[in-house]
């Protein structure tokens, strides 16, 4: 029997999610496309980095991946001088600066079909906190806001439903009325949130207590919109990130409900085989895998890896709003 604290069934979202619903998302894929000439101009150090490992590599751009840069920026650890200590500072600040600018909030824009379709999977989603019991868990890899600017767009939706993300996360304007309502998404978002940032003067960003939600049409916005969001970026070096008890509780809360689910689908996520650590958290719970739906062609070697991996049964090629159109 399934205890009243956890879910029965748990949806993983990946990029793949969220560039079905909105196309100008971009992926890990449209985010290398970028590297290095793509780089705009407020972000000097990153993009003349990124110039000098390509002439390194005499040209050639298969090692210019932002998973290998973002890796090793993040992972300096020794600098021979304070000049080399505060230019990594720069570099590391100038990263995280471009990743959330490349996956920005204008990009949840939904057009009506899309909306439709999602609306109808949030809907099916919905949990009665009242009642004790929940039976529907989002664990999203993703830090875009797309669920949240969905419900916030559509007046059937906001005034009947708020996201609970699995933590107590503040408004930035306190003393500001949020609509609270028995019925919610949970959503726990694993690698953070482009509308959670760090509270003004906090000496650790990603302890629990120090962490604040910003919304665009909060009075608050003005302060924080220049601010970098608390998000893990895509790098094998998150240890940084790990410090403190932000993401420390996001990820116990998440390994507790893969054990105790019933169900688990993926929806956009392909399991990549760069990021070992997310792939022992999630193939221990794989007896509980129902469906994994990749929008891949046939022949394909992330499709054929996939397949190898997990079944040729599990795995489904196919478009994100179309299998939630026929769940």
């Amino acid at each position: 029997m399934m205890q009243s604290n956890c879910y029965r069934r748990i949806f993983v979202l990946g990029s793949g999610f969220s560039k079905s619903f909105s196309p100008q998302m971009p992926t890990l894929r449209d985010l290398n496309e970028l590297i290095p000439f793509g780089i705009p101009d407020e972000f000097p150090h990153f993009r003349d980095y990124c110039k000098r490992f390509l002439t390194l590599c005499n040209g050639d751009s298969d090692y210019l991946g932002i998973e290998p840069l973002a890796t090793s920026i993040l992972s300096a650890q020794i600098f021979p001088g304070e000049r080399e200590r505060l230019y990594h500072a720069s570099l590391r600040f100038e990263l995280l600066r471009f990743i959330a600018s490349v996956i920005r909030r204008d990009n949840d824009v939904l057009d009506e079909s899309a909306a439709a379709i999602l609306k109808k999977f949030l809907v099916s989603c919905e949990n009665d906190s009242a009642s004790g019991s929940r039976e529907t868990l989002l664990l999203s890899f993703n830090y875009d806001t797309l669920i949240e600017t969905a419900i916030a767009k559509d007046k059937e939706l906001r005034e009947q439903v708020s996201v609970d993300y699995g933590v107590k996360i503040d408004p930035a304007d306190r003393s500001a009325k949020r609509g609270k309502s028995n019925r919610t998404i949970d959503l726990i978002k694993l690698h953070g949130s482009l509308n959670w940032f760090p509270v003004k003067g906090a000496s650790d960003e990603l302890d629990l207590k120090n962490v604040c939600e910003v919304e665009p049409q909060d009075r608050s916005f003005p302060i924080y919109c220049e601010d970098t969001p608390i998000f893990i970026p895509m790098a094998h070096a998150k240890e940084s990130f790990l410090r403190g008890s932000l993401f420390n509780l996001l990820w116990s809360k998440a390994d507790y409900y893969l054990k105790n689910a019933e169900e688990i689908y993926f929806i956009g996520y392909g399991f990549p085989k760069t990021d070992i650590n997310n792939l022992e958290f999630l193939l221990r719970h794989r007896d509980r895998f129902k469906k994994v739906v990749v929008f891949e062609h046939d022949g394909r070697n992330d499709l054929q890896r996939l397949q190898k991996l997990l079944g040729e049964n599990l795995v489904e090629s196919c478009d994100a709003k179309e299998f939630l159109e026929k769940l």
